[in-house]
């Protein structure tokens, strides 16, 4: 009985020694500049990867510089995916000096076809700047479902061990995607106006080439800090006494301080029109998404162009 429980001790002890030297795979790590490719990460992916997205809530991307942590938690993750050089230059060069041979890196605007640039929406003191194409390729529903399968091609490269797993999950948000879009191209086969005044900077231009909305700004450029000039606010003041336009847009984590004066000398309402760059903290706390986003923005826009 002794021999028989020494044993037994013995085998326990063996098997929790074993136990212990069994790694725990630590799950891949995926760090995101922008909230569409977040939200395109998270529905795939779900719980097998910690996926961050490096913009605080609240933050206005064209304006936010990475901080040191943040550059290195980047270079550190097994996958980076970026919007575009067009929108973020800066990542090249952060790749070339520092990234280990462990990390892979996604411009997620790869098989895309993306516009070229409308100049004549660009600041004239930005020459030195000047963007070739429109890099806000994410706000047509197609182009969102090209980047969900590119990266889905990235998830399965890092993590193959899941690759049932991630395709059954973009398959089904892929479908999520094709039933928006469909509310798109309803909503503009049965609007009865074309045109909105949206006092942000141009980010609708993808929505614009595909639909033939005519997008009225006092903005001349990408940039969101650009100022109207005061010719460019008097037009539209003209435009708004000949149209019958009862709204003007605004862009999200922007103060609407030209379109709040606009509208009060203008006598109508406000309203935001989501670019979807980045969640306010409020949203982010509501668990908002890239659909629940542009579900709002429909039911905005269908208001503003007489959906019948």
């Amino acid at each position: 009985m002794l021999k028989r429980i020494i044993l037994i001790a013995l085998l326990i002890g063996l098997l929790t020694a074993c136990q212990s030297r069994v790694e725990v795979k630590e799950k891949p790590q995926v760090m995101v500049s922008l909230f569409p490719q977040y939200d395109i990460v998270r529905n795939i992916a779900k719980d097998k990867v910690d996926v961050d997205l490096f913009l605080p809530a609240g933050s206005e991307p064209h304006s936010y510089e990475p901080s040191a942590s943040t550059l290195m938690k980047i270079v550190e993750s097994d996958l980076f995916v970026y919007s575009s050089d067009e929108l973020e230059p800066w990542v090249k060069r952060l790749v070339e000096g520092n990234a280990t041979e462990n990390l892979m890196v996604l411009d997620a605007s790869s098989g895309i076809s993306l516009l070229e640039a409308d100049h004549e929406h660009e600041d004239e003191h930005e020459d030195e700047d000047e963007l070739a194409f429109d890099p806000h390729y994410w706000l047509d529903t197609q182009n969102m479902i090209i980047m969900s399968k590119t990266i889905l091609e990235a998830l399965i490269q890092i993590d193959p061990e899941n690759e049932t797993f991630y395709v059954n999950n973009a398959d089904t948000y892929v479908k999520e995607l094709q039933v928006l879009d469909e509310m798109w191209i309803d909503l503009f086969e049965h609007a009865r106006l074309n045109q909105i005044i949206y006092g942000g900077h141009y980010a609708f231009g993808y929505l614009s080439h595909r639909f033939g909305l005519e997008i009225i700004s006092p903005y001349s450029g990408y940039a969101p800090d650009a100022e109207p000039s005061a010719q460019a606010l008097a037009g539209l003041m003209d435009i708004l006494a000949e149209k019958q336009i009862n709204v003007i847009f605004y862009e999200e984590l922007i103060d609407p301080r030209v379109a709040r004066i606009i509208a009060e000398q203008a006598n109508v309402e406000i309203e935001v029109l989501h670019g979807a760059h980045n969640l306010s903290p409020e949203q982010k706390e509501a668990d908002w998404t890239y659909i629940s986003i542009m579900d709002d923005n429909i039911s905005k826009l269908k208001k503003a162009l007489d959906y019948e």
